[in-house]
């Protein structure tokens, strides 16, 4: 538990708030920490590149690209198994510039997060066949859920200042 914070939990247990000992158990309406991004041995703020990549040796299979905007997932025209397969990526480097296309050897990682990853699969094709028809993009792959029943989620941070200030 980080320092300043020690005195969180019992806090909300005096004000009859309780502490909910797995807040992702399905239920989690209570006082608990979520997970951070803040790496607790030095203080930084823990991303993408610092918590997976920069631990790496060098590699000759792996080509970061910075500065560039993912277009599309491409998809191979064979189906296997009943399914069909992500293939690559188009990727730019900003409005108005040339897009690239790279091949995937073995599998296309979608990791864009909750608001960028279902965007990126409709404007590829992948979701309700409604909807992407109603958009023009050809239908790559039927998933009715895509980019659907999206909702924040329910959290409160409250912090009550009070001063006094002496004339």
């Amino acid at each position: 538990m980080v320092p300043i914070t020690g005195n969180w939990l019992p806090t909300l247990q005096a004000a009859g708030i309780p502490s909910i000992q797995d807040a992702y158990s399905g239920s989690n309406v209570g006082g608990f920490f979520s997970l951070s991004a803040i790496n607790p041995s030095n203080w930084t703020r823990s991303y993408s590149k610092s918590a997976y990549i920069d631990s790496l040796p060098p590699r000759s299979n792996l080509n970061v690209v910075s500065g560039t905007t993912v277009e599309r997932v491409t998809f191979a025209d064979n189906v296997v198994n009943g399914a069909r397969l992500a293939s690559g990526v188009q990727f730019s480097t900003g409005a108005g510039t040339a897009v690239v296309s790279v091949a995937a050897n073995k599998e296309v990682i979608l990791s864009g997060g909750a608001m960028g990853s279902p965007h990126l699969l409709l404007v590829s094709g992948v979701g309700p066949k409604d909807v992407l028809d109603a958009a023009g993009v050809p239908l790559k792959v039927e998933l009715p859920g895509v980019g659907q029943h999206m909702m924040d989620h329910v959290v409160s941070h409250s912090l009550t200042l009070r001063s006094s200030i002496a004339n």
